[in-house]
């Protein structure tokens, strides 16, 4: 079994590399920066990774062709919130176009294919407390520009599955934390200054919205669901992947803390405020159990132990 990766050097996309190679599949990777295989250093001689952008047709074109993949998982995209409001029309490329770009390619040169496409719980927007937990049935109310792309990336994804029968899987992850995040994220930074601050340096945390409540999986659960999803799900279907509840961003901060028995000072950093972050927003994953038996696995204690020990090894080296 031959698997492709787009994003295959991003935070999910290693992942997803560790658990196929795990399980014996051969896999290629498309990356728009080759030379950015930090998460993949460790596996790099054993990940087929081709230089790509999906923004390029042609060129995915050329790379389908090249691979001769049986699945295909699309997962690159855009995910820093601040980083798609700075540059919306170069992150609707990618997440717009970059779809219909590989839908395209894989109808004319891979059309028995099987696709898994990665949306985004921001599709949902602010759904209303009766709304919660979130089903797969939740009306699409984005807020954010990046949940609009998603959400108009993932009609256009209907539209080749029922107009071309293109054989194509719909996730929609909720939050997803873990060892190689970007540092940029919520929980990550926090990981990274905490192992700062346990190296020596001043007990001062910066930290945006602590309140708010999401609903967060380990990164390594998400992509055995998204293996599940590839191997069990229904084509056409779009399935939630989350936990179930919902943390608030304090939880996981104090989770941190614990780890390194430090008193610290937590500072609001205003460019790290969201104040439109709901109070309270969680997901409902009984489709995906249901249709694959996935549920999550690795405990919040864990998660946060990793994703320490990894910036603390960072920062080591």
């Amino acid at each position: 079994m031959r698997s492709l990766i787009t994003g295959v050097n991003g935070f999910a996309g290693s992942h997803l590399a560790d658990l196929l190679l795990a399980g014996n599949e051969e896999v290629a990777g498309v990356a728009r920066d080759p030379g950015k295989d930090g998460n993949i250093r460790h596996v790099r001689d054993r990940v087929r990774v081709v230089a790509g952008d999906v923004r390029d047709a042609g060129r995915l074109k050329q790379i389908l062709r090249d691979v001769r993949p049986d699945r295909i998982y699309h997962l690159a995209s855009v995910t820093f919130l601040p980083a798609v409001s700075g540059d919306w029309r170069a992150a609707f490329e990618t997440v717009f176009f970059g779809t219909q770009n590989l839908l395209e390619a894989v109808k004319e040169t891979r059309p028995d294919a099987r696709v898994l496409w990665v949306g985004s719980s921001e599709e949902y927007g602010l759904p209303p407390p009766e709304e919660l937990p979130v089903r797969e049935t939740c009306p699409l109310r984005p807020i954010s520009l990046y949940g609009a792309g998603k959400a108009a990336a993932e009609a256009l994804v209907h539209s080749y599955v029922q107009r071309d029968t293109l054989d194509v899987v719909l996730a929609r992850p909720f939050n997803h934390i873990g060892p190689r995040q970007d540092g940029r994220f919520a929980c990550a930074s926090f990981a990274r200054q905490v192992a700062a601050i346990s190296a020596g340096t001043p007990p001062v945390l910066k930290v945006g919205n602590l309140q708010a409540q999401r609903d967060f999986t380990d990164a390594r659960d998400t992509v055995r669901a998204y293996r599940a999803l590839m191997e069990f799900g229904k084509s056409g279907e779009v399935y939630n992947v989350c936990s179930g509840q919902s943390l608030s961003v304090q939880s996981l901060l104090d989770g941190l803390l614990k780890l390194i028995g430090v008193a610290v000072k937590v500072e609001i950093d205003p460019e790290r405020y969201r104040p439109e972050a709901p109070s309270k927003f969680y997901g409902d994953y009984s489709r995906l159990n249901r249709d694959t038996g996935w549920r999550p696995e690795i405990s919040l204690e864990t998660t946060l132990r990793d994703l320490l020990r990894y910036w603390q090894n960072r920062a080591e080296n």
